[in-house]
């Protein structure tokens, strides 16, 4: 079989999906700026999404990506981009269904302290990690003791500010509420308000300054300014929810856009000792149970290709494999350099059995 009958004529076609060839360009950039932090780490994330397998579909105009190696390592940004898609759809799946199904309402909550140091970051994590189970320990959020918050879904996010060169780490969480709670007349104490929430997280973080809470409905403004709230397929105040709630850690391009690349690594290091191995985002009471009963993918476990999204259904359809691999002149680009049928590729992912081979023997086609 003649893997490579196709390069000569396919060797100038470059993927047209510009935000994965973005994603990559600026993984290789954090690549090169981990070689004095982590080598290992960083010869592991030059290899990420190096070979991309499209599926396509020409019948219907559809292509999808199917198989690609992703590194999974912390603040890679093609890694990091596509598993906070993952978890957003996920979150999206279990606040729709809980809304649906079980008529849930919901809150969106940030929890912050002050600011910290580069290398503070470590205990602030900690700090943060053990006040935020304290938190969830409060009758509020004990359906057995009468708690009215009957779930919650937690995320870590850390942005940098550059000027004071202090990190702010804060959770955003979205809790999970029936429509009875907003009748705060009738049960008081089973309200949380903002004054309340400040002094609970004051009180698990053990400070003695008022740090920072925002608390408030999931909501949207319409045309004329008036807060809508409801929660079907199509609800603005939903979606707003879930992509603040899900960000992932921290956007690796803000740390590409530092200047001083001292500073940089820094940075980065500091990021990668206090968040390496710790479960960054969680569910609690019925939204993980939602989340159980829905069996959405595991977003640590997943392979970052596919993401939960609606896919069309492409059942018996014929298709081909386009596989483009990363080239690193003209400033960093894809390219495809062969085509295969759908039985020519199913011989030799047969023959080669190993995913990793496959992909390892299309990097090798191209040398």
């Amino acid at each position: 079989m003649d893997y490579t009958r196709n390069i000569g004529k396919n060797q100038e076609k470059v993927l047209m999906e510009e935000k994965l060839t973005n994603l990559k360009k600026s993984s290789v950039k954090m690549s090169k700026l981990l070689f004095d932090i982590d080598k290992k780490k960083a010869l592991r994330m030059v290899e990420c999404a190096k070979i991309l397998l499209f599926k396509n579909f020409e019948q219907i105009g559809y292509r999808k990506l199917f198989k690609a190696f992703m590194c999974k390592i912390l603040l890679c940004p093609f890694c990091m981009t596509r598993k906070s898609i993952l978890i957003g759809n996920n979150l999206h799946k279990v606040l729709q269904f809980g809304a649906d199904e079980k008529k849930l309402e919901y809150i969106h909550l940030t929890l912050a302290l002050r600011n910290c140091k580069i290398n503070e970051l470590q205990d602030t994590v900690e700090l943060m990690l053990k006040s935020f189970k304290k938190l969830i320990k409060r009758d509020i959020f004990q359906e057995r003791r009468g708690g009215t918050i009957k779930g919650w879904f937690r995320n870590l996010e850390i942005t940098f500010n550059r000027e004071e060169k202090t990190f702010h780490p804060h959770f955003h969480v979205v809790l999970a509420v029936e429509k009875s709670y907003f009748f705060k007349e009738i049960n008081p104490d089973g309200y949380l308000t903002q004054e309340r929430a400040l002094q609970m997280w004051k009180e698990c973080l053990g400070v003695d300054y008022l740090p920072t809470v925002d608390l408030r409905k999931v909501y949207y403004l319409d045309d004329n300014g008036n807060k809508i709230i409801k929660f079907d397929n199509n609800s603005e105040g939903l979606k707003k929810a879930v992509e603040e709630a899900s960000k992932y850690i921290t956007k690796a391009m803000e740390l590409l856009s530092i200047d001083d690349e001292k500073l940089q690594k820094k940075v980065i290091k500091s990021m990668l000792q206090a968040l390496s191995y710790r479960r960054l985002f969680a569910y609690g009471g019925v939204l993980k149970e939602i989340r159980a009963e829905l069996k959405l993918q595991d977003e640590e476990k997943s392979n970052l290709i596919n993401l939960g999204d609606d896919e069309i259904d492409t059942t018996g359809m014929e298709y081909l494999v386009e596989v483009y691999k990363w080239c690193q002149e003209n400033g960093g680009q894809y390219q495809k350099f062969v085509e295969l049928s759908e039985m020519e590729f199913k011989k030799l992912e047969k023959s080669l059995q190993d995913e990793r081979n496959v992909l390892k023997k299309f990097d090798i086609l191209k040398k």
